[in-house]
């Protein structure tokens, strides 16, 4: 799942729903901050902290560019 941080929701997109997401089943979680290139990709494993253009190899074996 991808999610893109809008402007007065950055708490709830880069804190509150990826531990959301992860509870509910989602294997990876992408969110991008358009603002300042931050990509955090999240896992049950760990948070990695990227900069945007950054090719994120998927759990499902599917790959994407942010």
């Amino acid at each position: 799942m991808i999610e893109v941080v809008s402007k007065g929701y950055e708490a709830k997109d880069l804190e509150i729903g990826p531990r959301f997401y992860l509870s509910q089943g989602v294997k990876d979680v992408v969110v991008f901050d358009p603002s300042t290139l931050l990509v955090l990709h999240v896992r049950r494993d760990g948070v990695r902290r990227l900069t945007s253009p950054v090719d994120l190899a998927l759990e499902c074996g599917c790959g994407c560019r942010v």
